[in-house]
């Protein structure tokens, strides 16, 4: 996998070479000349408490959750870098909503060496997809943005294509964790011929409850995929403010 390594360093180079002829602000204190300052880097909260095994959700013992007991998600894990708020709460919204997409780069650079101690066996990555509608009207999609550079740093193909999503599901903003599994219920669909036996890697930007990327885990092992593993960059609780795509 030498190509996507070589791949990743001339990607960083390239955003290096834009930031030097066109200097970014930070995307998380808005410093002029620094897409992502060291300032903000050391402010952004890591998941250092005790987590479950399955849903990456903290909790008091690092025993799997009474949620996943209830209903055992599809994925085989899923793990968040750090919590959604401070700088990196700013930083994924402003890679959202403001057209910042170097940013992902940025964020995804931090996200290698964290993926490489979950010990994880993929074969290839892919990201959450937007609706068609969603797509449309930002442009681009913003775990794509992560997830592109992630797949050349770890040495691993990047096929966005591998899931789609087919309605447009009202915003998860203010659900409740059951309502969440509902609202994006057979949301999700995934090409068969490229997953038969595979191991996959979801991208997203940020994960509450994990019902997203639960049922983009159920679609890739309805068309084939042997095992799902859900990696996002940031992770929110129920009440804190977020902007889901």
């Amino acid at each position: 996998m030498a190509f996507e390594r070589q791949s990743f360093k001339l990607y960083h180079w390239l955003w290096s070479a834009l930031d030097w002829i066109f200097p970014p602000r930070c995307g998380g204190c808005d410093r002029f000349a620094e897409r992502w300052c060291e300032q903000c880097q050391n402010e952004v909260v890591r998941i250092q408490s005790a987590i479950c095994p399955l849903c990456g959700a903290p909790a008091a013992t690092a025993q799997t959750c009474q949620t996943c007991v209830a209903n055992p998600p599809h994925f085989q894990a899923l793990r968040s870098f750090c919590v959604y708020s401070g700088p990196a709460r700013r930083a994924v919204i402003r890679l959202k909503y403001s057209r910042d997409i170097g940013l992902g780069e940025a964020l995804a650079v931090q996200l290698v060496d964290y993926f490489s101690s979950l010990h994880w066996s993929v074969d290839l990555v892919t990201c959450v997809p937007l609706s068609h509608l969603r797509l449309r009207q930002r442009g681009y999609n913003q775990a794509a943005m992560i997830a592109r550079p992630l797949a050349m740093a770890i040495e691993h193909p990047f096929l966005p294509v591998l899931l789609r999503k087919t309605r447009e599901a009202p915003t998860q903003v203010g659900l409740s964790a059951n309502d969440r599994r509902r609202n994006v219920d057979g949301a999700f669909e995934a090409s068969g011929a490229l997953l038969t036996g595979k191991r996959v890697l979801v991208i997203d930007d940020v994960s509450t409850t994990g019902s997203t990327l639960n049922a983009c885990a159920r679609a890739l092992l309805d068309a084939g995929a042997a095992s799902v593993y859900g990696l996002t960059y940031a992770r929110a609780g129920l009440h804190d403010p977020i902007s889901v795509s």
